[in-house]
């Protein structure tokens, strides 16, 4: 087996994508905390859902996220695409190829839907039959997980560990073209280091990207409809008063989150600092997403990891989940007027 020189250790977020890019600057020995990564690349203020609520850490702009945070100094290159047939099975191959080239230079590499649906992964090595990775499934409880996975299940989530391979065979999400059958997303990439941007561009370009994006109205990504911004509640608070929504689920967003409030909150306090002249917005800023972040705790804890596959319906904290993220929701309204006058503020100092 080839693997990256040194231990890259896989962040445990929630938010795997940008998970990655901490390992990533972990890997590198920056200093980059990881609320200032969820900051810097937007992710700290977005709010991203399904039409179905059925498919967490799908649909968000990754690429853009992943090119913000060349600001932090992660030079992100790669693949991300839908494909399908012919072209499917060539993006396999080329990305199979470029992970091993990468690993062989030392640049860790990270992959979407290679093991673990809807999830990224960090890939910290190969064989001659397919990749080695780190994910939520390595460690006590997945034996079986440090196997390897058939380069050509790029895309396919194929995760060696016991406990999935004692499933049945089945897509985790029909969300990018309908089955497997039809293909999937194809989507790695490796990370090189870079000179950091100056601050005051690293925080005018993410707020900038998150506060437009929250405003985007329904749209489409795969097979899927998403929300984002106060729509995403909107439609959230929906499924579960009409009880479509699993319980599963409700705790997979639920985390997802709030994890991103946590940060959030983080980085406004760590950005008081930093962008003292814009101190007191970002204060201001702080306290609505402490409150945020506060009543997605109270949501985590009425419906921790890991929860039944049912639907919501019958659940006892079913009434409090729709007060919360109602809530929710008008906190989030205030927060995005605070990011608009926040992102004016930024641009005036263009």
């Amino acid at each position: 087996m080839k693997s990256l020189s040194r231990q890259i250790r896989f962040s445990g977020m929630h938010a795997s994508s940008i998970g990655a890019i901490v390992s990533a600057l972990n890997y590198y020995g920056t200093d980059v905390s990881p609320a200032w990564v969820f900051g810097m690349t937007g992710h700290a203020f977005l709010t991203v859902v399904d039409e179905r609520l059925s498919d967490p850490n799908v649909g968000l702009p990754e690429e853009t996220m992943f090119k913000l945070s060349g600001h932090l100094g992660a030079n992100v290159e790669g693949f991300d695409a839908i494909a399908a047939g012919g072209t499917f099975e060539t993006m396999q191959r080329e990305a199979w190829e470029k992970a091993r080239t990468a690993i062989d230079k030392g640049y860790p590499v990270f992959a979407k839907e290679l093991d673990l649906g809807n999830e990224t992964s960090l890939v910290y090595g190969y064989t001659d039959n397919g990749y080695r990775t780190f994910s939520w499934h390595s460690g006590n409880g997945h034996e079986g997980a440090d196997d390897d996975i058939p380069w050509t299940m790029l895309g396919r989530n194929y995760c060696p560990c016991r406990m999935c391979r004692g499933r049945p065979p089945g897509p985790s999400t029909d969300i990018y073209l309908g089955g497997p059958k039809d293909g999937g997303l194809i989507s790695l990439h490796w990370v090189t280091l870079k000179g950091e941007a100056d601050g005051w561009t690293a925080l005018r370009e993410a707020v900038r990207f998150a506060a437009a994006f929250g405003k985007t109205g329904p749209y489409r990504y795969g097979h899927g409809t998403f929300y984002a911004g106060p729509r995403a509640y909107d439609r959230w608070i929906e499924a579960v008063r009409d009880g479509t929504i699993t319980c599963l689920h409700m705790g997979y967003f639920a985390g997802i989150w709030h994890e991103s409030r946590h940060y959030a909150v983080d980085f406004l306090r760590e950005a008081q600092d930093r962008f003292v002249p814009l101190a007191g917005l970002l204060g201001e800023m702080a306290i609505v997403y402490e409150s945020i972040r506060d009543d997605y705790r109270r949501l985590v804890e009425a419906f921790p990891w890991r929860q039944p596959e049912d639907p919501i319906g019958a659940h006892p904290e079913r009434q409090q989940a729709i007060d919360l993220l109602t809530r929710i929701r008008d906190s989030e309204l205030e927060a995005s007027r605070l990011l608009d006058r926040l992102s004016k503020e930024l641009e005036g100092r263009g």
